[in-house]
């Protein structure tokens, strides 16, 4: 057997001070409110961004595909149909890489559900239809729906006073997650114990921002949840984010704000730092026609869209479902709620918390420069901004005259529009 050692793809830094969990950071942040806050990856991506990689996005992909293939012989992706994995398996498909295994993971509570059960018979099915070819003849196996035990209420209690988690929102607001999971042995199969195996993970599509009038590229602590427990035989390999082909991400984040900045001078949207993070997020209405232009693909047309994610009518739907016949599950809800209305309110600044949804706003990554924003949009915001205070001036006017003269000329204009003839 090939002894691995498991280390995390992010960490959270206050100052010098290293934290496995965004939680755990911000409650020291709080107290410490004049150091540096970020998250790191525990490799380099490069500095310089500001030039696009040359290459189609292909490219960097397959390269990706290679470094895995000659890395590592028992090969599993972690797999659910949703963009990422089936772009992945696209790419390995097209270079020939045989024997993978596609694991598709569903808790115990959640197998038990209507909306799960024929969610992943969609999913077989469609399987046939396009992959066929792959099972056949470059022998891969899909396993859908292979189940695992979801822990207790105590155990889950456990893990948050632990802090043994990644991220706040995808791993304990996001009920039955990885982080307080059982491991099951065998669940990743090694058809030759002497060689090296991995898990490979789709994550993650960068986040597009504006700061100082450029495009730029980052991440946040909500898109990396706690990693299944396999075993330490086995290596979890990040695709999309990777040191072993960095040109990819940054080709993905070239793509992706390109895509954004023609959204906005197409629809007369302002470049602001907002506007810009809006559309680059899940729930942006957006999210198929950027993933589309960025070359991500899902496996159907439902899991385009955004409904299956946190924010998503779907899950919305399931995990409500799951409460109400699933007593632990119900637990685990109100256990968390209390937690952060008990414990994280009172030590987390509440400037990074979304106290309605009982969410921590994360931490954010360094920033990636990539190009300017265009001298249109810029002209846009300018003229804006020369509007706004063309009005305040207006304004400022009125209330002058309204001192002077005793008359509310706001009432005044409202009066006279109910009574315009045109």
């Amino acid at each position: 057997m090939i002894d691995k050692t498991k280390t995390s793809l992010v960490s959270f830094y206050v100052g010098d001070k290293n934290f496995t969990s965004d939680v755990s950071a911000l409650q020291y942040f709080t107290k410490n409110l004049t150091q540096d806050l970020r998250m790191d990856f525990n490799f380099s991506l490069g500095d310089d961004w500001s030039t696009e990689p040359e290459q189609e996005l292909e490219y960097y992909r397959q390269q990706m595909c290679a470094y895995i293939e000659n890395t590592y012989h028992n090969i599993t992706v972690a797999y659910s149909g949703g963009t990422d994995s089936e772009t992945m398996i696209d790419a390995f498909k097209r270079r020939g890489t045989r024997q993978l295994t596609l694991l598709h993971l569903t808790n115990s509570v959640s197998a038990e559900t209507e909306e799960r059960q024929r969610l992943e018979q969609d999913m077989k099915e469609r399987i046939q239809y396009k992959h066929a070819d792959a099972i056949k003849n470059l022998g891969w196996k899909f396993r859908i729906g292979t189940r695992w035990e979801v822990g207790s209420s105590a155990q889950t209690e456990r893990s948050i006073t632990d802090g043994k988690f990644t991220a706040w929102n995808p791993d304990v607001d996001f009920l039955n997650q990885w982080y307080e999971e059982k491991p099951t042995s065998g669940i990743v199969p090694r058809y030759d114990q002497k060689r090296a195996g991995c898990v490979v993970y789709g994550k993650e599509k960068p986040e597009i921002g504006i700061e100082n009038g450029w495009w730029v590229a980052r991440y946040m602590s909500s898109m990396f949840e706690t990693p299944f427990g396999f075993s330490d035989e086995v290596d979890d390999v990040y695709f999309f984010v990777n040191s072993a082909c960095t040109n990819l991400p940054k080709k993905i984040s070239w793509l992706k704000a390109k895509a954004i900045e023609k959204i906005f001078l197409r629809d007369n949207i302002l470049p602001t730092e907002r506007n810009a993070n809006d559309a680059s997020l899940f729930s942006s209405p957006y999210y198929a026609e950027i993933n589309r232009a960025t070359g991500f693909q899902a496996l159907s047309e439902f899991l385009n869209t955004n409904a299956s994610k946190v924010w998503g009518w779907w899950m919305h739907k399931h995990k409500a479902k799951i409460k109400t016949v699933h007593k632990e599950t119900n637990n685990k809800s109100i256990l968390i709620g209390k937690y952060f209305d008990e414990v994280l309110v009172k030590t987390i600044d509440n400037r990074f918390l979304d106290l309605k949804h009982k969410m921590v706003s994360g931490i954010r990554s360094k920033s990636y420069k990539l190009f300017p924003v265009s001298d249109l949009l810029t002209s846009r915001i300018k003229e804006h901004v020369k509007n706004q205070d063309a009005l305040k001036k207006l304004r400022k006017t009125r209330e002058k005259l309204d001192t002077i003269t005793g008359v509310n000329s706001s009432e005044v204009l409202t009066k006279n529009k109910k009574h315009s003839k045109l």
